[in-house]
């Protein structure tokens, strides 16, 4: 799929919930993506990622989490989710906008999407983890309200990265 043009904006993109299949997919897109764009070790990056999906699968029932995939067509084109941590707080992860579909909005209308789910469960905080170089990302969290409360540097995924944690305080 080449880069969509301005003609088919963001309106041509359906944001839905959850259904089985979603995860190995949004697994594939953050391998494929972190590896070639950043040179991550896919192998180290899936077993970090694998894990809390596995989770997110024994607990989805529960209320308090949720993952919204994009589509485009038949083709997912981005995705986030929330997770319940506690009955006060809620983890955002696996938030990915396929490259060919950035700056049309999607990110913007994915994490609107997260963040009223938040104010609908009531949760006082929700936090994510991040890159220090995601510089798209991490502007889209400040300008959400998302504050850095704390970096660290170590080597991960084949790199010597710094990861950081983002809060955003809700009541």
């Amino acid at each position: 799929m080449d880069k969509i043009s301005r003609v088919h904006d963001i309106n041509n993109i359906h944001i839905r919930n959850y259904k089985p299949g979603d995860l190995g997919y949004i697994d594939f897109m953050h391998c494929r993506l972190y590896e070639s764009e950043y040179a991550f070790d896919a192998e180290s990056f899936e077993q970090y990622v694998l894990p809390s999906m596995a989770t997110f699968l024994d607990t989805k029932d529960k209320q308090g989490s949720m993952i919204w995939v994009a589509e485009y067509g038949n083709h997912i084109v981005g995705a986030i989710a929330i997770i319940k941590v506690d009955h006060n707080s809620a983890q955002l992860r696996w938030f990915i906008i396929d490259p060919k579909f950035r700056g049309f909005g999607l990110g913007r209308n994915l994490m609107t999407t997260a963040v009223s789910f938040c104010k609908s469960q009531n949760y006082k905080t929700v936090f994510l983890l991040t890159i220090d170089f995601l510089k798209a990302a991490r502007y889209l969290y400040q300008n959400f309200g998302f504050e850095l409360t704390e970096s660290k540097s170590h080597f991960l995924w084949g790199k010597d990265l710094t990861e950081e944690r983002w809060e955003l305080k809700l009541y």
